[in-house]
């Protein structure tokens, strides 16, 4: 576990060993997503970021603020509604009008929410935004993550270690929804999603990431302002700021403690690891196997015993068969 200490110096090499970076951020005008996008554009000399997000005034000031940090960076920003699955397919085009290859693909979109709200494609809202549109934006930006220039990693936070029992059947949440089986399988689709991902595509690391508690306006969206600032107030002390968590996601992003399963050069494989660290246990359990679940600190978090026990059932690519079923009856196109 990287203290962050460590995490800050492994951040400030950035700008020697990786000058030149090229990011896709969606979810990037609010909260972590921003956090992580400022802390990038700060460290690394000449940063590409393309920020995806619905609010196009939130992505004006983030463009201003992120031209600010670093005038000699690329900073674009995409506005899209990614709960429709036809949105995050028009948002990728514009990506790939504009880039041959991505080196970090940062995915943080959703919210907390007591009721099912579903969208004029038949989905949950927010299921979409925690799995359906990620894994969407992974599955059509794959080819240029694998013609990254340095080490490709994808990052989804959300809520690694938090996995628990699926009905095959409900994947979609069609069938049954709940709040707390909506949360269980969003968190549990992206660590199996993710893992067959770093095995069909060994290049590009993969890591699902528990965000821990981050003083964002998360709360106050989802439970009004007055109450959101009372529940701020009292989780204050179990907290962190914002700068700290985009500081901690950075370094998932581009260290080496977290490579991918069979690296194009395995001489680079993200910024080297400080004295005492060690590259991560992959969800598979074999050390720096592409597939990380990780709590915010950066940390194993991987419920090992739940996940061998799906692997054994070929659980991760019935997922991803199903994922893909799904955006060929969402979109028919393929």
């Amino acid at each position: 576990m990287p203290s962050l200490s460590e995490v800050r110096q492994s951040n400030a090499t950035l700008a020697t060993s990786r000058p030149e970076l090229i990011a896709v951020f969606v979810g990037g005008t609010s909260g972590i997503g921003e956090a992580t996008a400022k802390q990038l554009a700060q460290s690394v000399q000449k940063p590409t970021i393309h920020v995806v997000g619905r609010s196009e005034a939130s992505g004006s000031r983030i463009l201003e603020e992120l031209r600010a940090a670093n005038p000699d960076g690329k900073f674009h920003f995409i506005q899209a509604d990614v709960s429709l699955l036809r949105n995050v397919d028009t948002a990728c085009e514009q990506i790939k009008e504009k880039e041959k290859s991505i080196d970090l693909l940062f995915l943080s979109t959703g919210h907390l929410t007591m009721f099912k709200n579903e969208t004029e494609e038949g989905l949950d809202n927010n299921h979409v935004l925690r799995y359906y549109g990620r894994m969407r934006f992974i599955h059509n930006l794959l080819p240029l993550l694998e013609n990254a220039r340095g080490p490709a990693r994808v990052v989804s936070v959300l809520a690694a270690g938090q996995e628990g029992q699926v009905d095959a059947n409900n994947l979609d949440l069609t069938k049954s929804w709940s709040f707390l089986k909506a949360a269980t399988y969003a968190s549990t689709l992206n660590s199996l999603a993710l893992e067959h991902l770093a095995a069909t595509h060994p290049s590009i690391s993969f890591a699902h990431v528990f965000p821990g508690i981050v003083r964002t306006p998360l709360m106050g969206s989802t439970f009004g302002h007055l109450a959101g600032s009372v529940l701020n107030v009292l989780s204050r002390p179990l907290s962190m700021a914002p700068e700290e968590s985009g500081q901690r996601n950075l370094f998932i992003a581009t260290s080496a403690a977290y490579p991918a399963a069979r690296p194009r050069d395995p001489s680079y494989v993200g910024t080297p690891l400080g004295e005492g660290l060690r590259t991560a246990v992959a969800s598979t359990g074999k050390v720096g196997g592409g597939s990380y679940i990780l709590n915010y600190d950066g940390s194993n978090t991987a419920k090992e015993k739940l996940m061998a026990g799906y692997r054994e059932q070929g659980f991760p690519a019935k997922v991803w068969e199903h994922t893909l079923e799904t955006f060929r009856r969402i979109l028919r196109t393929e």
